[in-house]
């Protein structure tokens, strides 16, 4: 199978700078079909999902366009399966992955409050726990439409929360059939842990273990039911990796995780916890005003990149333009010097004269060179 586009990354965003990857945003996919309108075209779909609101949008235009086929290949999950609900068809590798769930939002709250600020707190959950039920149900009706079936039954499945095995998919008909190809089912075992293996890797992390004998990755075991995930396994070598910052039970465990992260992103050993305040060696502190210098000048270096690529581009444009002014400007001359006293030969009595064989301008002497 010849895949002519490519969603994968997260939805919404050209480039994450925590991963390193390259993700699909909305435009990006209507540009392709637009360059592809009133053609059959064939899009593989292998992502982590990302914004809601872009995989909506991607979900639009590929309904609008009207004859897209989705191929789901890896571990593709939230905002990159409903997206795939406005296609022509949907097929899936058998290997592959599907996850859909609810959607979910970050909250931070690091203050004090009395209780006339915890009530406006609460009744801020509230508000944005209402606003999710809203999204949810969306998206559920997105896949309700494609399968048939009630928006609660499809809230129950996205609320369950478990990966779908091709089968799984098929048989709650979130696509149309499975595909069994060998070759594209060692893609799809290598496209499947790119993302999760990649983000590990950026955090100092343990990668995944390696595919089982039967194909699926180490989220499920043999049966298809769900093994341990491995965030339980991350958060494992955490506990080892840093002992004091797990050890203190006053530090919120989620805090400890994002701290966990933070070491290893930055490079430092491990946090000193005292009191449940949060302390770093002044060699660490060393270690972390080195690591983000190193970070900003990556950022400046891609900026400086992006506008080197976007003025190269501007200058190719101008180079362009230019060349198509002169072609239309000896096309102007020619067509001038045709009507001139003079500008046609004479022909012999009796014969006949085709005015379009042979005729050269400058217009399709560079249609003729252009692709050379």
């Amino acid at each position: 199978m010849e895949y002519q586009f490519i969603i994968s990354g997260e939805i919404g965003v050209a480039f994450d700078w925590w991963t390193g990857q390259r993700g699909t945003t909305a435009n990006q996919v209507k540009n392709f079909l637009d360059a592809h309108k009133d053609e059959d075209v064939h899009i593989a779909v292998c992502s982590p999902g990302g914004y809601v609101d872009a995989g909506l949008q991607i979900y639009q235009h590929i309904k609008n366009h009207g004859r897209v086929h989705c191929h789901i290949i890896g571990m593709t999950a939230s905002a990159a399966t409903f997206l795939t609900m406005g296609a022509k068809e949907v097929d899936m590798v058998d290997g592959s992955l599907m996850l859909i769930h609810n959607v979910s939002t970050q909250v931070l709250e690091w203050q004090m409050a009395n209780k006339e600020q915890l009530d406006q707190i609460i009744a801020a959950f509230q508000k944005e726990r209402k606003d999710l039920d809203t999204i949810d149900r969306v998206i559920a009706s997105l896949y309700a439409k494609k399968n048939g079936k009630s928006v609660e039954d499809c809230m129950t499945k996205m609320t369950a929360a478990n990966w779908l095995s091709p089968q799984d998919a098929l048989d709650f008909g979130l696509i149309d059939h499975i595909v069994d190809d060998e070759d594209v089912k060692k893609k799809s075992n290598r496209l499947r842990t790119t993302f999760t293996n990649s983000i590990f890797k950026d955090f100092g992390l343990p990668s995944l273990p390696a595919d089982t004998t039967d194909g699926l990755s180490a989220v499920v075991d043999q049966e298809g039911n769900p093994a341990e995930g491995f965030m339980q396994k991350a958060t494992a070598w955490m506990q080892k990796r840093f002992p004091k910052l797990f050890a203190d039970e006053s530090i919120n465990p989620m805090t400890k995780k994002v701290l966990a992260c933070l070491c290893a992103l930055l490079g430092v050993q491990d946090f000193e916890v005292n009191d449940g305040k949060i302390t770093i060696t002044e060699e660490d502190a060393d270690k972390v005003e080195g690591q983000l210098d190193k970070l900003g000048k990556d950022l400046k270096a891609a900026k400086d990149a992006e506008k080197a690529a976007k003025d190269a581009q501007a200058e190719l444009q101008t180079k362009l333009d230019k060349a198509l002014q002169d072609v239309n400007d000896r096309d102007t001359q020619i067509a001038n010097l045709k009507k001139a006293a003079g500008a046609e030969d004479e022909v012999p009595a009796g014969e006949k004269v085709d005015k379009g064989a042979g005729e050269i301008t400058a217009q399709s002497m560079l249609n003729e060179i252009k692709d050379l």
